[in-house]
Order: C-alpha cells, then structure tokens, then sequence
C-alpha cells in the first residue's frame, strides 16, 4: 500500500465517520444556534442556575453566528458520505 492509497483511505473513513452523525444526529453538531440560546435562556428565566459566571449576560449579549437547520446538516452530511466512500474506493483501488 503506498502512501497515497493510506491518505486516501484514511480520509474517507473519517468522512464517513463524520457525515454519517451529520445525517442521524444533526441536533448534536449544532451547539450554537438561536434555537438552543432560546431554549436556555428560558431555563433561565425559570430558575434554573447559571453553568459558569454571567451566563445569563453572555446569552444576551452574543448572538449566535448561524442557525443550521436539521435539513441542511443531513444534506451536508449526505455529500460528505459520498466523498468519503469515494476516498475510500480510491484508496482501495
């Protein structure tokens, strides 16, 4: 095996690896939207104490930067699959 077919079948496990949790579990990779802010400051607002120091203020004041939807995720994910079986092909090959 020379060392290109290693790279290529390496990269295509870790892309496969990666899109397939892109495509089943889209709500985990999505750690910074306005949806999970939303939701935690309304745990906030109920009582529900502070993870670090001024959380609360920290929410607020950041807004989140972007706000994937589950659809999009799952389309990225599905392109990232295709390219890493392609990897690992060539890489078999």
């Amino acid at each position: 095996m020379s060392e290109s077919e290693g790279l290529f079948l390496s990269l295509g496990v870790m892309l496969v690896a990666g899109s397939l949790g892109a495509i089943f579990r889209p709500d985990t990779l999505v750690k910074e939207s306005r949806r999970n802010r939303d939701a935690r400051l309304r745990e906030l607002d109920e009582g529900a104490p502070e993870a670090f120091f001024e959380e609360r203020r920290e929410l607020e004041a950041y807004t989140p930067r972007f706000n994937p939807d589950h659809q999009k995720l799952r389309w990225f994910g599905v392109a990232g699959l295709v390219l890493g079986i392609f990897c690992i092909f060539r890489g078999l090959n």
